[in-house]
């Protein structure tokens, strides 16, 4: 079976927030949607959570989109690269890696879109390889997450300040 390299990308503001009037748009900078796009077309697929494909723009995806919920999600108009599974973090990893493309690519590059809670739930476990952070110094939200819950177990390799925001990319460390 092919490996699954997965790479989290969230922004957030500066009290922790990932959602400003219910998006994470709000937080979101020309600068922060330029990196977010170049990241998608590094990737094979992108996950995200029900919650998410409720409030965010989901519509269209460039790459496979696969939403990992326990009641159905309606995208209007119908995303034809959707599909909704019912499954754990890790059943969702290991149905990626014996299933997507029929297992012909090698690795399978994996885009977690989630929210804070399918987020920290796959971090806690240990199936974010590399986190994509921006922080928006100007922004404030609601829906927050604590940085350095969803950071300790990743190593900081690059961080950059282009204002408002900071760019932080994250490797697991390995144990």
């Amino acid at each position: 079976m092919p490996k699954v390299i997965t790479t989290a990308n969230l922004i957030v503001g500066k009290d922790g927030s990932t959602t400003k009037s219910g998006s994470s748009i709000g937080l979101s900078t020309d600068e922060d949607r330029t990196r977010f796009k170049a990241l998608r077309d590094k990737n094979h697929l992108i996950l995200i959570g029900g919650n998410t494909a409720r409030r965010e723009p989901y519509k269209r995806t460039p790459i496979p989109l696969y939403i990992l919920t326990h009641t159905k999600v309606r995208l209007q108009p119908k995303n034809q690269l959707a599909k909704q599974f019912a499954l754990t973090p890790l059943q969702i990893i290991e149905e990626i890696s014996t299933n997507f493309n029929n297992t012909q690519i090698s690795p399978i590059n994996l885009l977690i879109e989630a929210g804070p809670n399918l987020l920290l739930q796959m971090v806690k476990q240990g199936l974010v390889d590399h986190l994509y952070l921006t922080i928006n110094q100007q922004a404030v939200g609601e829906n927050s997450i604590s940085i350095s819950e969803l950071t300790d177990s990743f190593e900081l390799i690059s961080s950059e300040e282009l204002p408002p925001c900071q760019f932080n990319y994250y490797k697991r460390l390995t144990k």
